[in-house]
């Protein structure tokens, strides 16, 4: 990853290029979401774009670090103070380069089925046009040591390199060892010519790495990889293994389908060089993590747009500092829990928003990020705003899951009554029933219950605009939490 002039990633995401100079986007946009930008624009128009917001992030963190600047100098001298360089790469030559890694602070594996059928058939437009090049957008990262940690751009990363273990796949049902050897040296892992340790181009986060490794990077007849398609548990994990069939089915019938041997063989050289080649990324090299999280706060992937509690756990890393690693360990858990309720692991947002509503009153979940933000300022605040979310989350997940642990010596009248509450479907009543699970004797608590059900059931038969029954019980859960009740 050479240099190149020093640019901030705005949020670009993907757009198709018409040539090697032209990229179409759909018309009706603003700058902050340039996937939408009007018309055709000359790629060194999104160069001057990249230029003018680096500039802009890069005197807003300056000035934060106390910096003076002469504005009249333009932006650009605060953009090169905190460190924000860009570079023309392709996604191939990222992989190629190896010790691609993402930090501890990163989501899971997140693309669904539309993502990845998406993103490989647009690949295949490209190629089938004969287009020179296809810009998929920017990809922010660190390099620390040796490694490239990448903060922006992991689902495509992956997902690509599910596509190239599936053409690997492909060479080796063709008994063709040598490219099928190849890929995987260029683009998958290395082995240690001493050791002979295998070491992967590209690791995911702690959750994902290993599933990973075993179901996309092994070989078809590796008993491990076998084994995997079985050991898919976490929702990230089915996300992956369902991708990885969508790339077996797509190289399969869209790359080698009908064809010889040779032609086969040279249709899947045909992709990859493409993708070595002309799948065009936007490399933004920044110089700490701050930089990195603040421009990530801003970003989508491909249409994949940040939840509340991405953006969450972005800033608490990022506020972490020195105890950064404790912040973590604490979402970890967090998280951990909230995945032994079923059908809830995947909705962490509805959990923070619980757990805000009861200390700060009804909150809808597109202003949930910008309150908790507004209060969480400084280190100490995000420890102490993590060690609450951890703790709060074995009382979310006893007023959910009737066998939870917490409910042991509440009696089976009270476990019942929570299965009823979660059958019924009504979601709004759980403020409540957490503030008051941590503010109410037992015998309040399994009332409360009693009155939930009734509550539950009359407003599912009249019909009540589930609006105005969550404010409702929001404005109690605040009032409980206060102990004014």
């Amino acid at each position: 990853m050479g240099g190149g002039q020093r640019l901030d990633a705005s949020n670009l995401r993907r757009r198709t290029v018409r040539d090697t100079r032209m990229v179409k986007a759909p018309e009706g946009c603003h700058l902050q979401d340039a996937s939408r930008m009007p018309g055709e624009i000359n790629f060194r128009s999104v160069v001057m774009a990249y230029q003018i917001v680096a500039g802009t992030v890069g005197l807003l963190l300056d000035t934060l670090k106390g910096g003076e600047h002469d504005l009249e100098k333009g932006k650009f001298m605060a953009a090169q103070t905190v460190g924000i360089d860009i570079a023309a790469e392709t996604l191939g030559s990222l992989l190629k380069e190896k010790n691609l890694q993402v930090p501890l602070s990163q989501r899971s594996y997140r693309w669904e089925q539309d993502h990845v059928n998406e993103l490989y058939a647009d690949i295949h437009g490209s190629i089938a046009q004969n287009s020179d090049e296809y810009f998929i957008g920017s990809i922010v990262g660190i390099k620390a040591k040796g490694v490239t940690y990448i903060y922006d751009g992991q689902q495509r990363l992956a997902t690509t390199m599910i596509l190239i273990a599936a053409i690997r796949d492909s060479f080796c049902e063709l008994n063709d060892e040598g490219s099928a050897s190849g890929t995987e040296k260029d683009f998958l892992m290395s082995q240690d010519r001493k050791t002979h340790e295998a070491t992967t181009h590209f690791r995911l986060n702690a959750e994902d790495q290993d599933f990973f490794y075993h179901r996309i990077l092994l070989r078809p007849t590796n008993k491990k990889r076998l084994k995997s398609k079985s050991d898919a548990q976490r929702e990230s994990h089915k996300r992956i293994h369902t991708a990885a069939e969508i790339a077996e089915k797509f190289v399969k019938t869209s790359i080698t389908s009908n064809l010889s041997f040779d032609q086969a063989s040279k249709n899947l050289h045909r992709w990859l060089d493409f993708i070595e080649e002309s799948l065009r990324v936007i490399w933004v090299q920044v110089g700490d993590e701050r930089t990195a999280y603040t421009i990530f706060e801003t970003m989508n992937d491909r249409g994949l747009r940040l939840s509340a509690a991405d953006l969450l756990k972005n800033r608490l890393y990022g506020m972490g500092e020195d105890r950064q690693q404790e912040i973590i360990q604490k979402w970890q858990s967090m998280t951990a829990i909230l995945e032994t309720i079923e059908g809830e692991s995947e909705n962490v947002v509805e959990y923070v928003r619980c757990y805000w509503i009861t200390g700060h009153g009804h909150t809808r979940t597109k202003v949930l990020y910008d309150e908790i933000k507004k209060e969480t300022t400084n280190k100490t605040k995000a420890v102490s705003l993590a060690s609450e979310l951890e703790a709060v989350a074995q009382d979310y997940a006893a007023i959910l899951l009737s066998s939870h642990e917490k409910l042991a010596a509440r009696g089976q009248g009270v476990r019942a009554k929570i299965d009823v509450i979660r059958s019924l479907g009504v979601t709004q009543v759980r403020p409540l029933l957490l503030a008051a699970f941590k503010h109410f004797s037992h015998k309040e608590f399994e009332k409360l219950l009693d009155a939930c059900v009734s509550w539950s059931v009359r407003t599912l038969i009249s019909g009540t605009p589930s609006g105005t029954i969550e404010g409702y019980y929001s404005r109690n859960a605040f009032e409980i939490s206060k102990g004014r009740i």
